[in-house]
């Protein structure tokens, strides 16, 4: 995620960070981690900015097995809410064929446990839904939700 592009502006990535960071911070810090003490759209910036820089960082994967399905949740009702069609089909089906199966398996104890049972073609899954992601989505995510949250509901911590 570069920061700033070859005018010296921000890029996409880093507005958004910039922006949504905070509502991951009142998050941790004022709400101490319980989601419901954030009104609806304050859950759908702190889980898209969870969802963005994990992404980057590792993959869908790693923004599952670090948040689990509550998160998970919150951040596509942001995407629905965007308008972000393609994206949503995108992580949702990927979910649905990766994640979804683990939802009630007794095999984890933590989200973390599900890479000791990911096959072959879930990995397959998921490497192409990153390479997606990196290349076709992410900045566009950025930008939308920036325009929506920020510019459109005047959404501010």
């Amino acid at each position: 995620m570069s920061s700033e592009n070859n005018s010296g502006e921000k890029s996409a990535g880093r507005i958004w960070d910039d922006y949504s960071i905070e509502f991951n911070r009142k998050l941790v810090y004022d709400c101490g981690g319980d989601w419901k003490k954030l009104d609806e759209a304050e859950q759908e910036i702190a889980a898209l900015w969870k969802l963005y820089v994990d992404i980057n960082n590792g993959g869908f994967e790693q923004f599952f097995t670090n948040w689990g399905y509550e998160c998970y949740w919150y951040a596509m009702r942001g995407i629905q809410r965007i308008g972000d069609r393609t994206l949503l089909e995108l992580l949702h089906g990927t979910y649905l064929n990766v994640f979804d199966k683990f939802r009630e398996d007794t095999r984890l104890t933590y989200y973390s446990d599900i890479f000791d049972y990911l096959t072959e073609e879930d990995e397959d899954i998921l490497r192409e839904t990153n390479i997606a992601f990196w290349e076709e989505h992410g900045d566009r995510l950025c930008k939308e939700a920036y325009e929506f949250y920020h510019d459109g509901l005047k959404k501010t911590v």
